[in-house]
């Protein structure tokens, strides 16, 4: 989620979401923070290391978000295969081939789209 704050920043976000998703959201609720304020304290501490002292230093459970993270490539599952597929890490079965064609060519519309109706939180 780091990287995909600063990269919101630097314009290169493409078509993913920050702040929308499932997992940002389960992430962001633990640490008790915004969208807005996740991303200031990325920005403002350009490694992960400076990133979770700053975390740190604001107070969180931590042994919630750790059991959180525990449990991510359980819970997570489905989403990590896609991501994978997404990212190239994964090739596409035949049924998901064309799936994958089509959400190419419509993917970055509707997500612009809906950056604009749903602010994340």
């Amino acid at each position: 989620m780091a990287d995909k704050a600063r990269m919101r920043e630097n314009g290169t976000l493409g078509a993913y979401l920050m702040g929308h998703s499932p997992v940002d959201r389960a992430l962001l609720a633990r640490l008790g923070l915004t969208t807005d304020e996740f991303v200031a304290l990325a920005l403002a501490n350009p490694d992960d290391a400076a990133l979770l002292a700053a975390l740190r230093g604001r107070g969180f459970d931590e042994a919630r978000v750790r059991r959180w993270c525990g449990g991510f490539t359980k819970n997570y599952a489905t989403f990590i295969r896609l991501w994978d597929i997404d990212e190239g890490y994964r090739a596409p079965n035949a049924f998901q081939r064309p799936v994958v064609a089509f959400a190419r060519v419509v993917e970055a519309p509707i997500m612009s789209a809906f950056r604009k109706i749903s602010p994340a939180p």
